[in-house]
């Protein structure tokens, strides 16, 4: 695929889907006490809204935007730098998101206050970026048809 925006948008709903099942398996396992999705739902609506038809509804959205966005951000830094090391490029991607989105956002916004005092699912919270960036940058890296263009060529 020769567009870089598509395929990176494509690569980042790809890796948040998985990385959004991984979180109710582990949720369902009762490892984690939030999932992702609730964690995005969060971002726009109070705490009492999230666990709704219409808060499931907002984090679904906002999280597929978030990650599409990552994506497409993944896809441009591949076809500057290329796609050798395509994976460390991922888990660079995965672990920006997680410092900028779970780190600062997270705590500016004072959401999911209860991930601070529970590792495990901070943990495990970790891991799924650390997917969701190895995933996104596989996609983009097998799919994805860079060519480097000139301003002079014809």
């Amino acid at each position: 695929m020769k567009d870089t925006l598509t395929i990176g948008t494509i690569a980042g709903i790809s890796g948040t889907i998985v990385m959004h099942l991984l979180s109710m398996v582990w949720k369902s396992l009762g490892i984690i006490k939030i999932t992702t999705l609730q964690v995005s739902a969060a971002i726009l609506l109070s705490w009492s809204q999230v666990n709704t038809i219409y808060g499931y509804l907002v984090g679904i959205i906002v999280h597929l935007v978030i990650g599409a966005a990552g994506g497409v951000l993944l896809a441009y830094l591949l076809k500057l730098s290329g796609k050798d090391y395509y994976w460390l490029k991922g888990l660079a991607l995965a672990g920006f998101m997680l410092l900028i989105g779970m780190g600062l956002i997270v705590r500016l916004l004072k959401i999911a206050p209860q991930m601070k005092n529970d590792g495990l699912t901070t943990l495990m919270h970790t891991l799924n970026y650390v997917v969701y960036g190895l995933l996104s940058s596989y996609i983009i890296a097998k799919y994805g048809k860079f060519s480097i263009s000139t301003k002079n060529s014809k």
